[in-house]
């Protein structure tokens, strides 16, 4: 992201969120059900999870989904070689709600790392997953990076 390769850190966030979303819903749901039926369909898939854990202030991540499964659209680049893009990932929410283009015409890809880390947080714990568990597997440089200002991974 920081390298300014939007389409590929963006799409990697939808695919770490698609998984973390199948491994949750692996317990209600056969491979077979998870391949063919939810597919990449990150909106499809968020609707699932959402049924399943019977939570109704998850909809609150629905504005996130709905963002990071545009990124799904641009994972072959036609579209945006035939209509550009406008794409911002903010770290911050309060950098998010300082960044806002107008006047544009191409399509805008939207997201802020914050409302990521967030709904990760949450899908670990509505998952009853210990994140610590997934995370003593990183290096020290990306861990101490990852917990660098991060209130959801303290």
């Amino acid at each position: 992201m920081f390298a300014g390769l939007m389409p590929v850190a963006a799409s990697l966030h939808h695919h770490a969120i698609e998984m973390l979303l199948k491994g949750a819903l692996s317990k209600s749901m056969t491979l077979e059900e998870l391949r063919f039926k939810l597919r990449h369909r990150l909106p499809k898939i968020w609707k699932r999870f959402k049924k399943v854990a019977n939570d109704p202030s998850l909809s609150r991540f629905d504005k996130v989904i709905k963002e990071l499964s545009k990124f799904d659209d641009i994972r072959y680049p036609d579209k945006l070689l035939r209509y550009g893009a406008n794409m911002m990932f903010d770290i911050t929410r309060a950098g998010a709600a300082q960044s806002f283009v107008t006047g544009v015409t191409e399509p805008q890809y939207k997201l802020c790392l914050e409302d990521i880390d967030e709904l990760v947080a949450v899908i670990f714990q509505v998952a009853s997953r210990n994140k610590q568990v997934y995370l003593r597997f990183f290096k020290p440089e990306p861990d101490q990076y990852l917990r660098l200002h991060n209130r959801y991974f303290p």
